[in-house]
Formats: structure tokens, sequence, C-alpha cells
């Protein structure tokens, strides 16, 4: 190829790559991406960026004593299209003396059986592939070919989805193992360095149907952006998100340190010291709230802005409230405490104990339920204490799960079925089963932890007191 050149061509085509590879090499060693001898899994599609990463690296393979392994993932989206890029990318590595592995998948069938968009469903795959090669290979990293444009876009798409501050930090560097050593590079500058070394590459039709949301970012918002607004608008998107993302590093620090101060984790709940989170401002509060929920989810998808608000709202609020997140999760604040865990139906408790006489009655779940019978009583009203009219009980009382046809007595003596209650009640659908009723038949006499039925409340006129204590919550929680 040099012979095409003259020599002051050859000099500034040898300029231009020494300083596009200083660049790369200098991002490199200031974000500590890898180290000498390191193995290394690349995640290579064929298109401009992944190729540019797999060249890079395999400049420098020699001089640092790396391994590197090519992973390729046929989607099985595009057909014919999707099985030359495959070929492709293996021609490459075979001329290249590069490890090469490839995995095929149905994308759009497993998109549908799990919820998700294909683009997705496709991410979700990719990542698992290359973790899984990793540990098989024994890889210490796994690289990305994520660039600098990538990073705006991403920045444009969680500002307008709604996001907090690490939305718009972009891309980081690193994650655990997973590292991006052209995070540093503009698409414009890859396909610059491409074109230079004449090196070809696959093109996605994906990537030009602007159905994809993040296509109509790089296709049609930043360009409008950058033409309409403001030339250097990429720019100070980026520059600007790494800014936000020295100062989220910082407060990175402030929320494990309120976290380890006032969360404790236990195998099946997070337990959060409400009064220890009041002692920081709301930003770190928030935070704390979300890790948490992050902990106990798995993921923050489709977790916004008003679920953590809902959490720290009930926090303020009396023992007993609670609200229902995705993921089945349950948040309830408990006498001081937030309570977060994830509720299912298979593993709520059947209750059914039948209560004859006055006594100490233990559940399979470790709680007891006792029971007195009184001539009157001075009583200060508790969630898990109560007092009922004796003699109008016409049945031999159960402390059991609920029932089809429950019901209870509201105001004016109208009936309620319970189902109702737990929805006007805003109860969450998961925790329903797990509440305990005692119940006169099918009258729901104490809903417990929550209401008791107007028919059995004391009066004037009461003559013998039935005394309910419950001791140890529900099981759903704690």
């Amino acid at each position: 190829m040099w012979q095409a050149f003259g020599t002051e061509q050859l000099k500034s085509y040898r300029k231009g790559i020494n300083i596009f590879m200083d660049k790369v090499i200098k991002y490199i060693k200031e974000n500590r991406l890898i180290d000498r001898s390191d193995r290394i899994v690349l995640g290579v599609s064929g298109g401009a960026d992944s190729v540019c990463l797999l060249n890079i690296l395999s400049e420098i393979k020699e001089k640092m004593n790396l391994h590197l392994c090519v992973v390729h993932v046929n989607h099985g989206i595009r057909g014919e299209e999707a099985d030359e890029d495959e070929k492709f990318v293996k021609q490459m590595c075979e001329k290249m003396n590069v490890e090469y592995k490839a995995f095929h998948f149905d994308i759009p069938a497993l998109a549908l059986e799990k919820g998700m968009s294909e683009e997705e469903a496709g991410r979700h795959v990719r990542y698992q592939v290359f973790e899984q090669v990793a540990a098989d290979t024994g890889a210490d990293k796994i690289a990305v070919a994520h660039n600098a444009n990538d990073s705006i876009e991403t920045v444009l798409y969680n500002m307008c989805r709604g996001t907090g501050i690490r939305g718009v930090c972009g891309i980081p560097p690193k994650r655990d193992r997973i590292i991006r050593p052209i995070l540093c590079l503009t698409r414009t500058e890859i396909e610059e360095y491409l074109a230079k070394k004449n090196i070809v590459f696959r093109t996605d039709s994906t990537n030009l149907i602007k159905g994809y949301t993040r296509n109509k970012i790089r296709l049609e918002l930043l360009p409008y952006l950058e033409n309409e607004i403001n030339a250097a608008s990429g720019t100070h998107i980026l520059n600007l998100s790494r800014q936000l993302n020295e100062i989220e590093n910082y407060m990175e620090t402030q929320y494990k340190k309120c976290y380890m101060e006032n969360v404790e984790e236990l195998p099946e709940k997070m337990v959060i010291r409400i009064d220890g989170l009041k002692a920081y401002p709301d930003i770190i509060k928030r935070e704390v709230v979300r890790m948490c929920v992050e902990k106990t989810a798995g993921s923050l998808k489709d977790i916004t802005s008003e679920h953590i608000y809902s959490i720290m709202n009930i926090m303020d609020s009396n023992t007993g409230k609670s609200v229902n997140l995705p993921y089945g999760i349950v948040c309830m604040n408990s006498y001081g405490k937030c309570i977060m865990k994830k509720i299912s139906e298979t593993s709520r408790t059947e209750y059914d104990i039948q209560v004859e006489q006055p006594g100490e009655y233990t559940l399979e779940n470790g709680a007891k339920l006792i029971v007195s019978i009184e001539k009157s009583v001075n009583f200060e009203e508790k969630m898990y204490t109560k007092w009922f009219d004796y003699d109008k009980i016409g049945n031999v009382i159960r402390l059991r799960s609920r029932k089809e046809g429950d019901y209870l007595e509201v105001a004016d003596g109208k009936h309620k079925k319970l189902k109702s209650y737990f929805i006007d009640e805003k109860v969450p659908r998961e925790l329903r089963s797990t509440i305990p009723v005692l119940a006169d038949g099918s009258h729901i006499i104490w809903v417990v932890g929550y209401r008791i039925s107007e028919k059995y409340k004391i009066t004037k006129d009461t003559k013998r007191v039935l005394k309910v204590q419950y001791i140890g919550e529900t099981k759903s929680i704690d």
C-alpha cells in the first residue's frame, strides 16, 4: 500500500496513524484497561467499531503479550446478511491468526418469549456469551467496541426516557472485567483510521432502520443538534457527561457509606433503618433506596424515579404503609424500618388455625396468636393487638389465609369484599395471600396488621371482650 504514497504523503500517513494509536494507548493506560499478559475476549460483529478494536489490539498484542479470543454472535435476524457477517469475521481472524468462536441464537423468538425488544434481547444474550467464554477460557477482560458517539447517544437516550445523574454520565471505560478501549474515539476517527489502513468492514443494515430508538438518535436527533443548534453539541454533551461522572464517583463513596451504616442485607430481604437514613440529604437517601431495589430485583430496568419516591414516601408514613414495585417487590414501613422483599405466591404461608378457647397458638412461621376473654378493657389501639365484642361472634373463629367470598363490614353497616378492601388500600397483589385473617365464617373479624370489621367493635353495651394479640409480623415482609 505504501508504494502508492509519495514521501510527504507517507510521512503524513504515518503521523496520522501514530497520533491515533497514541490516543488509544494513552486512554488505555489512564483508565488501566489492559495489563501485560492479559487474556481478552473481544466481541466482534464485523462492523467498523469492532473491526477497529480488533486491529488495534492486534497491533499491541505481541508487545504486551496479549492472548485474544474473538466472539461473534449471530442473532438470527438478518438471514443471509448475518451469515455473511459471520463468515467475514471468521476469515479476518484466520488471517490475523486470532482465536475465533461463533454462536447462533434466534433473538426474535427469545425477545417474544421474554417480553423484550429485539435490541434488548440481543444485548442480553451477547453479554451472557461473552461472560461464558471468558469463564471457559480463563480470560481476564472482555473488550467491547463502544465509541464516544455511543456514549453521547446513551446520554441523550437516558435523558429523554427519564434518568438520574448516573444515566447522564455516559458509558464508563470499564465495569467489572468489561473494558471499552476505543471509547475515546469518535465514529469519524474510527472510519478515517480504517480508510487510511485500507481495512474493510461490514455495515449492519439494521443500523439504518429509523424504527429503533437509538437509530433515531444517531440518524436524526444528534445531526439536528449539530446542524441547527451547535456544531460541537456532541462534544459538549460528552464533556458534560465526563464532569458528571467525576461528581458521581465522589458521591458514590457517600452512598456506600450511608448504605453500610443503615442497610442490613438478609437472605430474603433488605432492611433499611429509617431514622439513620434521615440524617442524610435526599440525594443520598434516594440513591441508597435505589441500590436496595437493584439488589432485591437484580435489575433497575422498569424502575423509575417515581418508584424510588414512593418508597421514600412510605418511610415518612406510619407503620404498616406499603408499596409494590415491578419484579414483585414489596416495601413496608415496619416500626422504624423499611422492609424490602421480593414476594412470590409459592413462598407464602398458608394460615389455618381453629381458635376454640382462650390460650396461645403457634403458627408455622413462628408467629403466635394470644387469645383471652375479659369483662372490661382499658386499651390503647395497636396494630397487632385488637379487642372485639365477644358476644357478636357467631361461630368458632379461625385464623387463616383469605378465601373466595370473604368480606368485612365497613362504615354504615355496608359489606365490602376482602378483595375490594385490599384494592382500595393499595395492598400489593403479591402480598394479599400472605396476610392472615381472623374469621367468623366468611365474615372477616380482623385483617391482621390492617383493620377490623365494624360489626365486632366494642360499644358501651359490650359485656365480654375478646382480646387477640398477634406476635410476629406476616411472613411476606418479616
